[in-house]
């Protein structure tokens, strides 16, 4: 087959929260697909019109999204969205459209719903980041594959122990072991759950904000830029994932818990359904339990406890995701040409 360039249409900041769309761009590119990373400059501005990210993948572009795609297109063209994608379908009629659905549209994704039958008509792979999303679409009829999250685990199994100095905005935890989050720190965060933790143990959470958590124990860090995240990891004792129980956050699969497990760390978070098949591999907790999960994450942490959760990130790398992803690509390329 000819080659393939995969096109992710502007929908997020390249350099905003490092997660699915910018590791399945690299990945593909790292297989060898020609990717362009559309980049709409919403919170970080992009000097150049072009930049590359890797100088060793020439073929991984990101581009500003006024930038004339035309000289870049090569063989195939593969259109890889977001749910809210409809018009650049329309507009750069692809040989083939995926539609990567990574969330359930309810509570504060409610406002996605009606794109969805749009992107479910005009795309020809639809992929599902859990079980959940994959059913919703399967009732409606549609052909969806499960595709889940990964493991960037070379650039978090550095984060195993401290790196180099301590970063000075971390809070002063006098003895006791820091408990960190981060990502979003947004309504979906358990702000009961944070402060019980708070009530015993320091508390750091790094990320975008639009909410407050006002407790003495709680510090809250702007965003770091994904190069820097592995060294405050490093020096978190235990790692939380606090969220709330709705709808749409049972059917997540946390891209940090891959990440947590490729730093070795202890891990408690809410019983989400996606990652109970690692619970010999993490703590579930709530309000109720949380200081006893977060106790006995600590008192069972060892060298061996270490080695299962960074081999569990090493078999769920986004590398493999990658190959999945683009073996399902050539095949559906392959089907849609007419001889």
């Amino acid at each position: 087959m000819e080659g393939i360039t995969i096109v992710y249409p502007p929908a997020i900041d390249y350099k905003f929260m490092y997660q699915r769309p910018q590791q399945m761009m690299k990945v593909l590119a790292e297989l060898g697909a020609n990717v362009l990373f559309i980049n709409p400059e919403t919170f970080f501005r992009q000097d150049k019109d072009i930049e590359l990210p890797f100088p060793s993948l020439p073929n991984f572009k990101v581009l500003k999204k006024n930038v004339d795609l035309s000289p870049f297109l090569k063989g195939k063209v593969v259109l890889w969205c977001a749910v809210n994608q409809g018009k650049e379908i329309n507009r750069l009629k692809p040989d083939l459209t995926i539609y990567d659905s990574c969330d359930l549209p309810s509570d504060e994704f409610s406002v996605w719903k009606d794109l969805i039958p749009e992107m479910e008509e005009k795309s020809d792979i639809i992929f599902a980041t859990s079980q959940p999303i994959y059913k919703f679409h399967r009732r409606k009829g549609k052909d969806v594959l499960l595709l889940p999250n990964g493991a960037d685990y070379d650039h978090f199994k550095v984060a195993e122990a401290p790196m180099g100095d301590r970063p000075k905005d971390l809070p002063v935890t006098e003895g006791k072991p820091l408990i960190g989050y981060y990502g979003a720190i947004y309504s979906w965060l358990d702000v009961e759950v944070i402060k019980k933790i708070a009530s015993w143990y320091p508390v750091v959470l790094i990320g975008s904000k639009t909410i407050d958590i006002h407790h003495p124990n709680v510090t809250i860090l702007d965003m770091k830029f994904y190069e820097d995240l592995p060294q405050y990891l490093s020096w978190f004792d235990v790692a939380i994932i606090p969220f709330k129980m709705t709808q749409m956050i049972k059917a997540t699969h946390p891209i940090k818990f891959f990440e947590y497990l490729s730093a070795g760390k202890p891990v408690v978070s809410a019983p989400l359904p996606e990652l109970e098949k690692y619970k010999h591999l993490c703590f579930f907790a709530d309000e109720n339990n949380v200081l006893q999960r977060i106790q006995a994450a600590i008192e069972t942490n060892s060298p061996e406890k270490i080695h299962e959760r960074q081999k569990a990130a090493r078999e769920n790398s986004w590398l493999d995701r990658g190959k999945e992803a683009l073996q399902i690509i050539k095949y559906k390329l392959c089907e849609n040409t007419v001889y």
